[in-house]
């Protein structure tokens, strides 16, 4: 195995979720650094996620280029998150601190098994949601609904084909007419509320 595969497996996988990739030298403030490689999060993050490789490149120069990065993007004033992924021997010690001050970090060693590197990078991935179990479930695939016995109940659900506003605005009404109902009959019982 060289050295790269592992970078190339996490860069894989954070293609595939829509990352856009910074051809390298990463440039940053008129500064250049020699990284594993960096991406750049498109639409549904705006992180800056650089891959450190502890096992090829070593670990001073790891910390030595992401302290930089992350002194570059201050000086840029950039409000992009870093996130290191670290791969190799996890860091340790003074080493784990010094990247911690700095940015998020995700190490993720030498990790050979694809479903196992997924999940150690699933912070930076979108959420992949399940596919419904049955059609039953699924309250859109229903031609009607049955529903209790109870007229709020077909008035949210008429309301709910307006839009979320007209459900709120239905339901609200609905608490209104009670609350103005208990105050009528303390009126009229003599009592104050």
């Amino acid at each position: 195995m060289t050295a790269g595969m592992p970078a190339e497996r996490v860069a894989e996988i954070l293609l595939r979720a829509g990352y856009r990739r910074i051809d390298p030298p990463l440039r940053i403030a008129g500064l250049e650094f020699d990284i594993a490689a960096a991406f750049v999060g498109v639409g549904h993050s705006a992180d800056l996620v650089v891959i450190g490789d502890m096992a090829a490149h070593g670990e001073r120069k790891v910390v030595q280029q992401i302290e930089g990065i992350a002194r570059a993007l201050d000086v840029m004033r950039s409000h992009r998150p870093l996130t290191t992924v670290i791969i190799g021997p996890r860091p340790v010690g003074k080493t784990l601190e010094t990247l911690s001050q700095v940015g998020r970090i995700l190490p993720v060693e030498e990790a050979l098994d694809p479903a196992e590197l997924r999940d150690q990078l699933a912070v930076l991935l979108p959420l992949e949601l399940p596919a419904t179990l049955s059609a039953e479930r699924d309250l859109g695939a229903i031609e009607t609904l049955a529903l209790p016995d109870e007229p709020l109940a077909e008035e949210l659900v008429v309301a709910s084909k307006l839009g979320e506003a007209a459900v709120r605005e239905r339901f609200h009404g609905a608490l209104n007419s009670v609350f103005e109902t208990d105050d009528a009959r303390d009126d009229s019982n003599g009592t104050e509320a």
